[in-house]
């Protein structure tokens, strides 16, 4: 149910609903470009605006009593490593942990 409500906000913003995948939800103005994943009560907030992910942030707050647990680090297995050239995604975490559990990480 909070799911509705959350897209009915998002709507309510300016976001569109992807085709192709309906948990993520984009936001183009311009050069302005706002992106937000959503995974069942986890979202991920991204953009070219720090303004309008501010102002997106605070929205949602008021509505919802979201927590921001701050720059992205790890995501459904997926670890976020940022470099001055841009966004680097690997599974490195995930696989050890494969490995930890089927004891083969020798």
């Amino acid at each position: 149910n909070w799911n509705q409500k959350l897209t009915s906000e998002l709507f309510f913003l300016g976001y569109k609903q992807s085709f192709a995948d309906h948990s993520l939800f984009m936001k183009c103005k311009g050069s302005m470009v706002t992106v937000l994943l959503v995974y069942v009560d986890d979202i991920v907030l991204s953009g070219n605006n720090l303004s309008e992910i501010q102002f997106v942030k605070n929205h949602l707050h008021s509505r919802f009593h979201i927590k921001d647990l701050g720059p992205l680090k790890y995501f459904l297995g997926l670890e976020v490593a940022r470099s001055k050239t841009g966004l680097v995604l690997n599974q490195r975490k995930y696989c050890l942990e494969l490995l930890s559990e089927l004891g083969m990480l020798g």
